[in-house]
Formats: C-alpha cells, structure tokens, sequence
C-alpha cells in the first residue's frame, strides 16, 4: 500500500481514480474535476501578501500561499507529468511557508518531494530546456497547444528550489532553479516564454501569439528571477528582474480601464476584466512587489486599483464586464466553438482544465 493510500486525507481515493476507474470519485465539496483541494488546498481563498517575508534574503514567499497546501507531501505521488504544474509548484511553495510558520518538519519534507519531483521532469535540452512541458491543450480563453512553458510555473518552480537549495544545500536544487530562468530569456515563437510590450521584455504565463500579456503570471515569474537573483547571487536572473520590473512599471496603466483592471491584454473581442478574484490578487501583488522594489508607479497603481475596489458601482460594473466577457468567450471549450462569433485563437476545445 502506497502513503497516498495510507492517507486519511478526504480524497485518498485519487490513487485509485487514475489507476483504475479513470472516474473522480472525491467528495464533491473537495474536487475541483482533476485536481483536488485535499491536496492542492483552496483554489477561491484570497492570496495575501506574505508573512513570513525577508527583505535582506530569500525566505518567506511574497504572496502567501498556504491555503494551496493543506497535507504534505502529497502531491508528487499522484499528478501526472505536464499536469497541473502551477498548482504543485505553488503546493511546494505553500508547504514551504508551512514549514516557517511553525506548523512541522513533515511540511520541508514535502515542500522537497515536490522539489525533487520538479527536478526530475524538468526539460533538458531543445528549444525549451530548462521548462516544465505541459502536455495538454489549455481548455478555455486562449489556444496553445502542447508542449507549452508557462511563465508562471517557470517562475514559481525557480523560487520553490531556491529556498529548498538554501535549506539543504543540494546542488541539485540551485542547477534547476537557474536552468528554469532560461525559457524567460527565448522568444515565445522560440520555445520559451518572453514576449515584448512596447519593445520590453514580458514574461508570458500563457505563450500565445498574438502575445497575452497576463498580468498576475508575470509578478510571479519576476519573482523566480528575483530568487536566482538574491538566493543564488545569480546576476543574469538580477538583470532579468529589474528590466522586468521596468516593463511592468511603465506599462501599468495599461491594464487600468479607469474603474478596473483587466486580467490580460489579449485582442479578445471584449476586454478580458479581472473577476474580484484576480482583482484583489492584483491588488495584493502590487503591495507584495512595492516591498521588493519600490516604484512610484507601484504605489500609484495600488492606490487606484484600492479605490475601485471600494466602490460599489465599479464592484457592479466589473461583475457585468466578466459576465460579457464570459458569455462571448466561454469556459465551456464545446460551447464556445457553437457561438457565431468563434475563431481560432479565442478558445479551444480540450479535455484538460487549467488550475492557474
């Protein structure tokens, strides 16, 4: 019998789901149709800024992210490689955090299984060496086919092995946290996940063409190479960051429609709001990133993003602005290729949902 089996954990039946019934059976309330918040902890809680955070070395992560983890060292004994990628990452990370808080050493250990699970399935050479391939289709709103990197998991996976090298001293760990920087440094059309905006340098949480430009995917890629950077004293990972940041600085605004921001800036038919979700988280990475380097345009940003939060009306606009938007692009991949208006590039159909 395997740990996973030995588990009391509410969905200790995920084993046998992808051994034998190819049907999920988890309790309703805890499966998220793929990927379980047993293991992977609440997909809907707020993301706040971290607690545990060090100015003057790598230590606690910016965001805090441990409602992601709510047993340790689960993850790697079932996810299938090229699956949910962010989600384990950002279950490494949560363990992590765990771990700082005081909550067992069972959390460092499981933040190191995920650790070492990444450096197996890491890419080694090719057009995109150093990345975590996802191999299905992303199932809604954008069409990328696999393999496909994400920045996002590029960066979050970087800042996990940073703080697991620091803990453990295994090489191992540094080597992978530098090799994942590599896919942000090639062109999205090369392999790897770097778009330009207005000429700049942009790490894509989705490689689309035309570029995305996701607003949250690129705070925490940047946040990889601020590790490599601080943890490893890596300066190619220091030099990526702050002409990251300048990226972001100088083109904050265009993700402020004057009463909301949007998620992307992908030529969708409508603008793409940010949901109240990824409003806040927006809100919460711009407070987490003014702490890492401070920028007026940081501050100036939070403050808007702040007020629009706390008004009603914007609340009611934004909500019918999301509501548009998923009516003319849906989640549901067969129902979106029925509308009228369905083109390639807007949506896809896929068996495999995204947790990002």
């Amino acid at each position: 019998m395997t740990r996973l089996q030995q588990s009391t954990h509410p969905c200790r039946s995920l084993l046998a789901y992808r051994q034998d019934v190819e049907k999920c059976i988890c309790p309703p309330d805890h499966c998220l149709g793929g990927g379980c918040e047993a293991c992977f902890g609440s997909k809907s809680a707020p993301l706040l800024p971290g607690v545990h955070f060090d100015g003057d070395r790598v230590r606690g992560y910016y965001i805090d992210l441990r409602v992601r983890a709510r047993f340790p060292g689960l993850v790697p004994l079932w996810v299938t490689p090229g699956e949910w990628l962010v989600a384990t990452c950002q279950a490494g990370l949560a363990s992590y955090e765990r771990f700082l808080a005081g909550d067992g050493d069972d959390w460092l250990t499981g933040a190191i299984a995920v650790g070492r699970w990444l450096v197996d399935q890491q890419t080694r050479g090719g057009s995109q060496d150093g990345g975590w391939q996802h191999t299905g289709a992303y199932a809604h709103t954008f069409d990328l086919r696999p393999p496909w990197l994400s920045a996002m998991a590029q960066g979050e996976g970087a800042s996990l092995l940073v703080r697991l090298y620091l803990e453990t001293a295994e090489e191992s760990f540094a080597e992978a946290a530098r090799r994942a920087l590599k896919p942000l440094a090639r062109p999205t059309e090369g392999g790897g996940v770097q778009a330009l905006l207005d000429g700049r340098a942009f790490p894509e949480e989705y490689p689309t063409s035309p570029p995305s430009f996701v607003l949250n995917g690129a705070f925490f890629a940047l946040w990889g190479c601020y590790d490599v950077w601080l943890g490893l004293g890596d300066e190619d990972a220091g030099r990526a960051f702050r002409e990251g940041v300048e990226t972001l600085a100088v083109n904050l605004h265009r993700w402020d429609t004057g009463y909301w921001s949007r998620y992307d800036l992908y030529p969708h038919p409508v603008v793409n709001i940010a949901s109240a979700r990824y409003h806040r988280l927006h809100v919460n990475l711009l407070r987490a990133m003014s702490r890492i380097a401070p920028r007026s345009e940081f501050a100036e940003a939070l403050g808007r993003f702040e007020e629009y939060a706390a008004s009603n009306v914007n609340r009611g606009r934004a909500f019918l602005g999301k509501a548009l938007f998923r009516v003319v692009v849906p989640r549901n991949s067969i129902f979106a290729l029925r509308l009228p208006w369905a083109r390639a590039g807007v949506t896809r159909s896929s068996a495999q949902r995204s947790p990002d």
